[in-house]
């Protein structure tokens, strides 16, 4: 290779990262303006929404602890989100253990039907329940509402907990076997101690899918029973946009980021990617 070209090789691969730089930038950039913009928002010391906002304050926020409606949607929705995201992960490690440890012919007829939540639309799904309930009695009460949302986040934890289980040796499981261990013990102490990673995804993202679902909830809710999403929703459709309501906005996506970022703490993302 002659000196020229293998001077313009570092060059070509500096420029290279630098535009892979920009791009990443702007693709992020693209992503968190919605989020920064309605931020921002809400912590204007005008009576209106303006972006950039003028003042800094944070009495929206402590205004929200004066709206007992809204403050009632947040308890629901955690409620429903925490307990749809436990069963949902429950669900979710037995039908992967069966679909995993169990292979047949119908496993991916059984794989498409977990999945089908999630590739129906959300209103279609919504209004399925809504009309199924309706016929069995759940319509209009917390336990519709709650298998809905777990109906809606199983497909979630089945998907993690396959790519965990894949990730596992099962020379260690034949090992523990070997050893004296029950099919429970081995499965306590050595696959659940090794999908941990898996579990604690899988039950993550059912929480932020739940916590945040406005479709699936619109459809469950009553005027009595409304999740933050849908109180959100429905307070824009009957007034305009205003700074207490984008510091609730922004408290959804907040405690959604948190979840997100113990997620990124305790599951790493090459795991989630196949990778060693």
């Amino acid at each position: 290779m002659s000196r020229p070209a293998m001077a313009g090789h570092p060059l070509r691969q500096r420029l290279a990262r630098w535009a892979l730089g920009i791009y990443v930038l702007v693709i992020g950039l693209f992503l968190l303006a919605p989020i920064l913009a309605i931020t921002a928002g809400s912590l204007t010391t005008t009576s209106y929404v303006v972006f950039p906002p003028e003042g800094l304050t944070l009495k929206w926020y402590l205004q929200i602890f004066e709206q007992p409606d809204f403050l009632s949607a947040l308890g629901l929705s955690l409620g429903v989100a925490l307990a749809a995201a436990t069963v949902a992960t429950l669900l979710g490690l037995m039908v992967a253990l069966a679909l995993h440890r169990y292979p047949t012919r119908l496993n991916i007829l059984i794989q498409l039907l977990v999945m089908t939540p999630i590739m129906l639309p959300s209103v279609f799904l919504g209004l399925a329940l809504l009309v199924m309930y309706s016929r069995i009695g759940l319509a209009a009460t917390p336990w519709g509402l709650f298998a809905g949302h777990v109906m809606m986040v199983t497909p979630f934890t089945v998907s993690l907990i396959m790519i965990g289980l894949g990730s596992v040796d099962p020379v260690l499981e034949r090992a523990a076997r070997s050893l004296g261990a029950t099919p429970w013990l081995t499965l306590r102490h050595v696959t659940l101690s090794l999908i941990a990673w898996s579990l604690a995804a899988g039950w993550g993202f059912a929480f932020m899918m739940s916590f945040g679902s406005l479709e699936v909830s619109l459809f469950l809710s009553t005027p009595t029973m409304v999740t933050l999403p849908v109180k959100i929703y429905s307070a824009l459709e009957w007034s305009p946009l205003d700074p207490p309501l984008t510091a609730v906005s922004s408290g959804l996506v907040i405690i959604t980021l948190i979840v997100l970022l113990i997620l990124a703490r305790v599951v790493r993302l090459d795991r989630l990617l196949g990778r060693k």
